[in-house]
């Protein structure tokens, strides 16, 4: 089985029939002993190979799916001494309608998602969709805020700030009356036709236009420059959407030109970021700390009682790209979360860290991914502490300096809200304007779907931030 995350195992201390007695506790949930280690897989070789390595059930009718997924749970959840005693498998038509009900406490993430899908978003770096984020404005309008590029939303010019009026002949009025807009979108397959009335913020005219839901190449790094601030400082900027594969190579880009101006003091936008691959934040840390802090420590992954003997420590690694930053500006909103905050988290330690715009999502929590059955069981598995052992930031990482996503500039516009915001305290002795912060993990006004094709949950801040985190 492919995994995106793989420790190394200590196979010295008699690991081997260990986890083999664990998988056979816990009866009381109506597990089968007989099944448990064929449905696990513990077996000595896998144990001596990777501690978290599972066998797939060897059937996929309902019954077998749901138990393979009580059994992960019992076993590699982080929260799994909080599960029910009395999980009865056979009254849930889905393995993902029991993991609603297995979730306990904070989690708001364990889930099961189709292993296809999820290969292509974190491992090839691709979507379906229409290619744009929306959230509302002040008048309650439904607001461009992103837009991806090379995708079918930009092809036909709709930029950030551009008001969606209709979708497939209903207007935005019919649609909130209704609550019907992920409808309204229709399935989220290539080759599927929608109809948008939009109004341009440059011309204030509204054009109908009619695009085709597609794969999408992601580009997560969409704009890198090095700005100049009302004071004259070099400043290195970066908005960075997801933590996927591809992204690497355009972090490492970045850096590069920063390097290359001798850059120091970055402002990082992640404001929309609702994480992805922990790889990824590994190099985003090595790219921005690296040459002041090669080998210090980054953040420890802390597992259950289970697995406490495979908790980690990843290092600071120096890269040839790695600048020393020691002044880091984040531009944060409550759609900030994961690995996102793990960035964040991880650098508060060795650089003075400022947070402006809005308290991020809070998720302070990751998962490993078990395959079955053609789709992927995402349990919560670890927390993620930094270097002084900071962790738990389930109501967000508060803002230092409150500033507003501005809708009506671009993104990388020094002239741009929460950018001219960070600019402004970067000049004026690390200061900032006294104003009201939203309540810590509340989220904007969303939309139902962002139209980027990653349906949003009931709660908006649970993303589809899949994988290792």
């Amino acid at each position: 089985m492919q995994r995106q995350l793989t420790l190394v195992t200590d196979s010295s201390s008699g690991e081997a029939s260990r986890p083999l007695a664990r998988a056979l506790r816990g009866l009381s949930h109506r597990w089968q002993p007989a099944l448990v280690t064929a449905a696990l897989g513990l077996t000595a070789c896998n144990l001596l190979e990777d501690p978290f390595k599972v066998e797939p059930p060897a059937e996929c009718d309902v019954a077998s799916q749901n138990q393979f997924v009580l059994d992960v749970m019992g076993e590699f959840y982080l929260w799994n001494e909080d599960l029910p005693d009395d999980i009865d498998i056979s009254v849930y038509e889905s393995p993902e309608a029991m993991v609603s009900d297995l979730r306990q406490g904070v989690d708001r993430w364990t889930r099961v998602s189709d292993k296809s899908t999820s290969d292509a978003l974190f491992m090839q770096g691709k979507f379906v969709g229409l290619g744009y984020k929306t959230q509302r404005g002040a008048d309650d309008e439904v607001r461009v805020s992103f837009v991806s590029d090379n995708s079918p939303a930009s092809a036909v010019n709709i930029l950030r700030g551009d008001v969606i009026r209709g979708v497939n002949g209903y207007t935005a009025e019919e649609l909130d009356a209704d609550n019907s807009w992920s409808a309204a979108y229709g399935p989220n397959d290539p080759g599927v036709d929608v109809t948008l009335d939009v109004e341009h913020l440059a011309t204030g005219e509204v054009e109908t236009v009619t695009i085709t839901k597609a794969w999408i190449d992601i580009v997560s790094i969409p704009v890198a420059s090095v700005v100049t601030s009302p004071a004259g400082s070099k400043i290195g900027y970066y908005i960075m959407d997801k933590f996927v594969e591809t992204t690497k190579d355009e972090l490492e880009s970045a850096y590069s030109m920063f390097k290359d101006n001798g850059v120091s003091t970055i402002v990082i936008d992640m404001r929309y970021n609702g994480g992805g691959l922990i790889s990824v934040a590994e190099r985003q840390i090595n790219l921005t700390l690296g040459a002041d802090h090669n080998g210090d420590v980054a953040y420890t992954f802390k597992y259950n009682n289970n697995y406490s003997d495979e908790n980690r420590s990843t290092k600071i690694d120096k890269r040839s790209n790695s600048i020393g930053s020691d002044i880091i500006v984040v531009l944060t909103s409550s759609r900030t979360l994961s690995a996102s905050e793990l960035v964040i988290n991880a650098m508060f330690p060795y650089a003075k860290v400022t947070l402006i715009g809005g308290p991020t999502g809070g998720k302070p929590v990751g998962s490993k991914s078990f395959e079955f059955c053609e789709k992927l069981l995402f349990p919560i598995t670890f927390r993620l502490t930094n270097a002084v052992g900071d962790t738990d930031y389930f109501d967000g990482l508060p803002a230092d300096c409150h500033a507003d996503d501005d809708l009506f500039h671009q993104l990388g516009d020094p002239q741009e809200g929460m950018l001219a915001a960070a600019l402004n305290y970067l000049d004026d002795n690390a200061n900032c304007a006294a104003q009201p912060q939203p309540a810590p993990g509340l989220p904007p006004k969303l939309m139902q779907l962002d139209s980027v094709g990653e349906t949003l949950l009931p709660n908006p801040i649970e993303r589809f931030d899949v994988d290792s985190w």
